[in-house]
């Protein structure tokens, strides 16, 4: 049988027999230490009732909850990019010490617990089978700026990133949030050539970045110099990305052709360039200018000075006029310009 609620009961004593008044003053500190329930504040019940709400819980604590409440959203790292052999060592880690550092959350929402940081761990543990998982939940980025930053620190400080992803989220905080390549590397702690390097692998040829996507290689050095190579001697590229393939490559085989393909375009530009018009010649030689003539006026009449015949006096030169040609003192000349040879 329910037994009957503390107040019932000290109201059926009270009422069969006379209680002192000291008695009686303890009984209504009671009374009015539990209410009755009608005349409690219905939006106070509500205050109550929604901090009790799970996905209201405040942030800064580690909790334990089930695994499956717990979902991966946004991360920098594709799905493409996660290591079996990296899931499998943590897997062993796990047996021995557990999960060091909790994977840390945004504060729940509908959907559950939204990773920020740590999805490799939370991998692990649902490959293991674990039901429940400790997670930290944290106060949330205050910008989606602010996540792409947190996670790209987290998995390079790792070196868990592969360069395609790196650079990917790299060009997002450029375009998307106008941060320069030097803002970039002071915030994530790389070196600016860091950054740099991994944003020419935006644009790099089809060949390089497949050498990247199939884990072919995964120096963003060499990577970087094939796609230099490329805008250099597209041939040359092609040729050592098939040779990585089939055989392997190193960054020195690389450089040195980058070398070669540059010193050939140098010897290319040079032969295609023309060549460059004589030096003025000293007075006793027989030329001086071969594709443009100085065209000049004396007395009234227009002509050019004949370059290729040395002067018969100092201060004097030879003119080619409409009647003719004259040695005539060169202070009464004026030059008009010049005009091409023919």
């Amino acid at each position: 049988m329910a037994r009957k609620p503390f107040k019932s009961r000290l109201q059926e004593q009270q009422s069969e027999r006379p209680l002192p008044a000291s008695v009686r003053g303890i009984g209504q500190v009671i009374e009015n230490k539990q209410p009755a329930t009608e005349k409690r504040d219905p939006t106070s019940h509500q205050i109550m009732t929604g901090i009790a709400r799970p996905e209201l819980e405040a942030a800064g604590q580690i909790i334990r909850v089930p695994i499956d409440d717990v979902y991966a959203e946004e991360q920098v790292r594709p799905e493409e990019d996660f290591d079996e052999s990296v899931i499998q060592g943590m897997e062993e880690t796990f047996d021995s010490v557990g999960i060091l550092t909790p994977p840390r959350c945004f504060p729940r929402d509908k959907r559950g617990y939204r990773l920020w940081l740590g999805e490799t761990r939370w991998r692990t543990a649902k490959k293991r089978g674990d039901q429940y998982i400790d997670i930290y939940v944290g106060i949330p980025p205050e910008s989606d700026k602010k996540r792409i930053i947190g996670q790209l620190i987290e998995n390079l400080q790792q070196s868990g990133l592969k360069p395609l992803a790196t650079a990917a989220q790299f060009l997002k905080l450029k375009n998307e949030h106008g941060m320069t390549g030097e803002e970039i590397a002071k915030t994530v702690g790389k070196p600016t050539a860091f950054v740099s390097k991994h944003l020419r692998l935006v644009d790099a040829p089809a060949g390089v970045t497949a050498l990247l996507r199939d884990k072919i290689t995964a120096d963003v050095d060499l990577a970087y110099t094939l796609t230099q190579l490329h805008e250099t001697s597209p041939e040359d590229a092609e040729r050592l990305v098939k040779a990585a393939r089939q055989t392997g490559i190193t960054r020195k085989q690389v450089k040195e052709a980058l070398e070669r393909a540059k010193g050939r375009t140098k010897i290319s530009h040079a032969k295609s360039e023309p060549p460059a018009s004589p030096p003025m010649q000293k007075s006793g030689q027989t030329k001086t200018v071969r594709d443009w003539l100085v065209a000049v006026e004396f007395d009234g009449q227009a002509g050019f000075i004949l370059t290729e015949r040395a002067p018969d006096a100092e201060g004097y030169v030879w003119i080619k006029l409409d009647n003719g040609e004259a040695s005539v003192e060169a202070a009464r000349l004026t030059v008009t310009g010049l005009r091409p040879a023919k």
